[in-house]
């Protein structure tokens, strides 16, 4: 069982009590809990429960013990060609967000974000390949590598600028991951496309 650090453990609580509430839960639990990691778990519960109930708390604690298994956290990479690959690619980057601690707002953004890279290498390239894994270093935040061989995208600049309207919502793929993603980059030509994209949690 790893342990997790306090920005982690207030994530997670903060999805059930105010942040304040969750930072004052988070301390005094490593107060009484000493550095041993089942311990904590029980002093976190207890400053839960009368917050938000036995089944809230125990939810919040499952979610919290899932996340000490030590499970891996990357890199995912996933060929996607076809419609149920862009399902798999989504619930492939929650479950890695989620075994980082990222917050729920995190978790959504690069479901949301990968989901909409996925769909359009499937439905305008033919499929490509999708990475998502840890950035270099001590920064905390995901890397995004989108790459097809598909045509290109000979309207980018329309698209980037809120310009392009299309029928069939090609574009608004590539502008709403660009709006939600901290660190945006495209390069596309006749012989394919390559998005990269970060996003703190």
């Amino acid at each position: 069982m790893s342990e997790l650090d306090d920005r982690t453990l207030q994530a997670v609580l903060g999805r059930h009590v105010s942040p304040v509430r969750a930072q004052s839960i988070v301390a005094r639990a490593r107060r009484e809990a000493a550095g041993q990691p089942r311990l904590l778990l029980t002093r976190l519960a207890d400053g839960l429960r009368p917050f938000i109930g036995e089944a809230g708390t125990r939810a919040a604690i499952a979610e919290l013990t899932r996340l000490t298994t030590d499970k891996p956290t990357g890199p995912v990479e996933l060929d996607l060609r076809v419609e149920p690959d862009i399902a798999r690619a989504r619930l492939a980057a929650r479950d890695l967000c989620q075994s980082l601690g990222a917050s729920a707002l995190v978790v959504q953004k690069l479901a949301t974000i990968v989901s909409e890279l996925a769909r359009n290498m499937v439905s305008y390239a033919h499929g490509g390949t999708l990475v998502i894994r840890r950035c270099e270093g001590d920064r905390r935040c995901l890397h995004i590598s989108a790459r097809d061989q598909g045509p290109g995208i000979a309207n980018l600049d329309d698209i980037l600028a809120g310009r392009y309207r299309s029928r069939s919502g090609l574009g608004l793929g590539i502008l709403g991951t660009k709006r939600l993603a901290d660190r945006f980059a495209i390069d596309t030509k006749p012989t394919g496309t390559h998005v990269e994209v970060e996003v703190t949690y």
